[in-house]
């Protein structure tokens, strides 16, 4: 019996030991949020963007606002790509239109981007290079928007007047001189 009293007193004293878990304990739903946005991340960044959407659709929901704010981010630049990976460019039209649909969102780099690409494919298409001539300047290259938009026009001068009355030409023809250069002169060979 005296072994059954001793038994009996330990196991009285094992929750003193022992302290209980307490709600003070257990991570904050804010903590829980953000160990949960740098998973996203960390999905993001080995382009598992399908996995990724899932964690920062969750986090977005979460209480803390910044977190939710960056999450959205996240999201939307993963559901691009999402989206993106499923569609077939098979011609320049189709990288022409992806890129002026990118460059109205004003995602400039895949603007270029595709219409780079587009240009591979169809080098003397004069209603890309003027596009590619916007997004360059949009993009802060004076020099590549000249370029390209010189050779534009010099396929179709047409596209002299249309930059001269595209407010988004008109806007960076002030910022930059070679471009208002290109555009006041007549296009007359003397």
């Amino acid at each position: 019996m005296t072994i059954k009293k001793k038994i009996t007193a330990t196991k009285a004293a094992d929750p003193v030991k022992t302290p209980a878990v307490t709600v003070a304990d257990a991570p904050s739903p804010a903590a829980l949020q953000m160990a949960a946005f740098q998973e996203g991340v960390r999905l993001f960044t080995l382009k598992k963007f399908r996995e990724a959407c899932e964690a920062f659709g969750k986090v977005a929901k979460g209480p803390a606002i910044n977190i939710a704010d960056k999450a959205r981010s996240y999201l939307q630049i993963c559901e691009r790509q999402l989206g993106q990976q499923s569609m077939q460019f098979n011609s320049a039209e189709d990288h022409f239109n992806y890129g002026v649909e990118r460059l109205n969102a004003r995602d400039i780099e895949q603007a270029k981007f595709h219409l780079g690409r587009a240009l591979s494919m169809d080098p003397d298409a004069d209603h890309i290079l003027y596009t590619m001539a916007l997004s360059c300047g949009l993009a802060g290259d004076g020099n590549a928007a000249c370029e390209n938009l010189k050779r534009a026009i010099e396929l179709e001068p047409r596209n002299r007047i249309l930059a001269r009355q595209d407010p988004e030409f008109t806007a960076l023809a002030h910022q930059y001189p070679a471009l208002r250069s290109l555009l006041d002169s007549s296009g007359v060979a003397s």
